[in-house]
């Protein structure tokens, strides 16, 4: 196991598959914190971290504040999206010593776990230390995107046309949802083009629910994405349309029919990120009676 003392009060280590339970109560009884929406059901976390298509090993540490590695103290993901050229960090320190960054940053350099010359770290409205540290340290600020929710009923005052079949898409559908995905999102920040491959993985997760509308040759128009992340909450991943054919009412009858599929599931709450610049979909939020409940702020920096 990498292990590796860094000062008096923490201590970093890989992630591996004994911490599991230990990493999953950590996250569960922290307060909000990073990009990430755990689903926070222990089977489908320790399934996520364990799989054979997600080397934990490489992309996860763990930090502690004992030397005997009993008390997880915080956690850091790294994302190396090499197609958009920075590697993404996800990381909490429980205690708010951010200036541990650079120590954590400085080891993930060191064991080749960042693999691109470019940092981006998010962090939310409650995290103001976060903030306050970054801004010293040069970080810059690249982008905000809302948090929004709804509490889930009935609600008479929306109204749709029903001229869109929304059905649930099939595996076989993977190459075609793909292709609109990476079209209607191509321009968007931080989007990473996605494979038929891993649009299958996701449409066989459990957690997943993804809507889709074809037209009469069968090519997919539009889709939401709905994920599971607790027993009552559900999120609202992506909702996409073909670049020619937005503006014909696509958009608010999939957000209706996945807004209506969580009620008839049970669910009391939707929860979804927005980029502050996106006019259009804050709009069409706004209606259906989203209200923002956090920010989202992405910051960047080169790597020395």
């Amino acid at each position: 196991m990498n292990f590796q003392k860094t000062n008096h009060n923490m201590h970093i280590t890989n992630f591996d598959k004994s911490y599991t339970k230990t990493l999953y109560k950590f996250i569960k009884n922290s307060k909000p914190h990073g990009y990430i929406d755990w689903i926070l059901e222990y089977n489908f976390f320790k399934n996520s971290l364990n799989s054979k298509n997600n080397n934990t090993t490489k992309s996860f540490i763990l930090i502690f504040s004992d030397q005997s590695k009993q008390v997880i103290s915080g956690y850091c993901l790294i994302d190396n999206k090499i197609g958009l050229g920075y590697s993404q960090l996800n990381i909490f320190l429980e205690d708010e010593n951010y200036s541990n960054i650079t120590k954590i940053i400085n080891y993930l350099k060191k064991n080749s776990k960042i693999t691109t010359k470019k940092l981006v770290i998010a962090s939310n409205s409650e995290e103001k230390k976060l903030q306050k540290y970054l801004l010293t340290c040069d970080w810059r600020v690249v982008r905000k995107f809302y948090k929004l929710e709804k509490t889930l009923f009935n609600d008479s005052n929306i109204t749709i046309d029903n001229k869109f079949n929304i059905i649930r898409i099939e595996e076989k559908d993977s190459s075609k949802l793909a292709k609109l995905q990476n079209d209607a999102f191509k321009s968007h920040w931080g989007y990473e083009k996605n494979t038929p491959s891993e649009i299958t993985k996701e449409i066989t997760k459990k957690y997943n629910t993804i809507l889709i509308h074809k037209n009469q040759s069968q090519s997919i128009l539009g889709y939401v994405w709905i994920m599971q992340t607790q027993n009552y909450i559900s999120k609202i991943n992506m909702l996409g349309i073909d670049p020619d054919f937005t503006g014909n009412g696509l958009g608010k009858s999939l957000l209706y029919h996945a807004l209506n599929h969580e009620i008839n599931n049970g669910k009391k709450r939707v929860i979804l990120d927005v980029d502050s610049r996106n006019i259009k979909a804050c709009k069409l939020y706004e209606k259906f009676g989203f209200n923002k409940y956090s920010s989202l702020i992405w910051w960047e920096k080169e790597l020395d």
